[in-house]
């Protein structure tokens, strides 16, 4: 019985204190060449809410790396979104079964090149995902909410690479 119940702890330990070396892609921005500043968001609120906050990582900081400033490139970017809620179909009674939700994120981004000079692009991504219709309209609210944050996670990647392969 002694033997086994000091298996276990040591098993335990040993899950404890080895961890499988698992960090997040972009919990430190040591390889990022790069800073966003976002000048203007218009569109739907409680997105622009997730993309200012996702993109504040990558906000220029006053503080830290004064001296390795002027090697990273700047990007000052207009942030244009358009949610759209949808019914996508509905059952025989003509009550509202499933709704269609859309958003598209328009990325107007200026930068300066080697020569000083301004150059602007315009980039576009849109996410669809189709909802089933809740009995209860807060639950369905708060799975909106989340679904809107899930695009702003894809979104926000997908802007991140197209910025590094720049």
């Amino acid at each position: 019985m002694f033997r086994i119940k000091n298996l276990i702890i040591f098993f335990l330990i040993l899950i404890f204190l080895n961890n499988c070396g698992y960090t997040p892609r972009y919990a430190e921005n040591k390889n990022v060449n790069f800073t966003i500043d976002i000048v203007e968001l218009s569109g739907d609120r409680d997105f622009n809410n997730f993309i200012k906050s996702k993109l504040k990582r990558y906000s220029k900081d006053k503080d830290k790396d004064k001296d390795n400033d002027f090697k990273k490139k700047n990007y000052n970017i207009k942030v244009t979104t358009n949610y759209d809620k949808n019914i996508s179909s509905k059952d025989a009674a003509g009550l509202t079964k499933e709704y269609e939700l859309s958003i598209t994120v328009d990325f107007f981004i200026m930068r300066k090149n080697i020569e000083k000079k301004e150059i602007a692009e315009e980039i576009s991504f849109k996410e669809n995902f189709t909802m089933q219709k809740m009995s209860d309209s807060f639950e369905e609210q708060d799975y909106e909410k989340i679904i809107k944050e899930n695009f702003s996670d894809i979104i926000i990647d997908r802007l991140i690479f197209y910025l590094h392969k720049i």
